[in-house]
């Protein structure tokens, strides 16, 4: 897995710059590759949940003119057909009565071009160990979904998480499966906010990234099929004790897959959910 070299609080945050100009860095740190064991939960699925390890797995069939749609990257389509199928869904693993979609990715490896390149809108498998928004990355992007008329203030007088909702598109996976990490076995030392930047110092928002600890304990759900999900905590309002906020997780390359097994795809919803 590719982690954050290590880092110390004392130093600038990370920082990734998205097209930079002449004369500023892309990025003010380096990728480090690290063996790490992951662990299988075909056939314990079931001992894993959201509130306790920040991810959870679950049996959702899907039409396979939905499927279709998705492959074929059918915007209009996903947001009408499959769009109301993740809101049901995600009500019903939380129990919350609100829920605010607000984008979705698909995800093809393509074996002609390196894990980096992106040159058709289809995203490569994310490789590095991240999760999609720290607190401040969160409470932005609530910010820029809720209502008009709503304050941020208002809507976080409710318990709001941010699930992501992951589908294999082409599976069983076998190629850069899904792997994420128990929240309770990484330290807050091992967890840095990383700014992202367009230009030379504008905002865009903000990810976590992590370093490496021996401690962190990682699963996958071996030859994931279309119809089981993983959902992911990106983050939640929610501090009390024993309670994940931030998963981290990426794609991995499992040392036991064919080399002649199907590239993967897959989507990823994320939106938010509002009790």
């Amino acid at each position: 897995m590719r982690f954050l070299e290590p880092w110390s609080q004392s130093r600038e945050s990370p920082y990734i710059r998205i097209s930079p100009e002449p004369g500023y860095d892309r990025m003010n740190f380096e990728w480090r590759d690290q063996d790490v064991q992951v662990a299988d939960v075909r056939g314990a699925q079931q001992d894993f949940n959201l509130q306790t390890h920040g991810f959870a797995y679950y049996e959702d069939e899907v039409p396979t003119q939905v499927i279709a749609a998705l492959r074929g990257d059918e915007k209009e389509v996903v947001k009408k057909l499959y769009y109301p199928l993740i809101e049901s869904l995600v009500k019903k693993i939380t129990g919350a009565s609100r829920i605010i979609i607000f984008d979705h990715t698909l995800r093809k490896r393509r074996t002609e071009l390196s894990l980096s390149e992106n040159n058709d809108g289809k995203e490569q498998p994310a490789t590095m160990v991240h999760c999609d928004q720290s607190e401040k990355g969160a409470l932005r992007r609530l910010a820029q979904n809720i209502e008009p008329h709503e304050s941020l203030d208002q809507v976080l007088q409710r318990r709001v998480q941010m699930i992501n909702i992951w589908r294999p598109l082409n599976g069983p996976v076998k190629d850069w499966p899904l792997a994420t990490m128990d929240c309770r076995t990484v330290g807050l030392h091992e967890m840095y906010p990383c700014t992202l930047l367009r230009g030379t110092t504008e905002e865009r928002g903000q990810t976590a990234t992590y370093t490496h600890a021996e401690t962190q304990k990682w699963f996958y759900l071996s030859e994931q099929s279309n119809s089981e999900v993983t959902a992911i905590k990106i983050w939640d309002n929610c501090s009390a004790e024993g309670v994940s906020r931030f998963c981290a997780h990426t794609a991995f390359h499992h040392p036991s897959a064919p080399a002649d097994c199907e590239p993967r795809e897959s989507v990823e919803v994320r939106c938010f959910a509002i009790s």
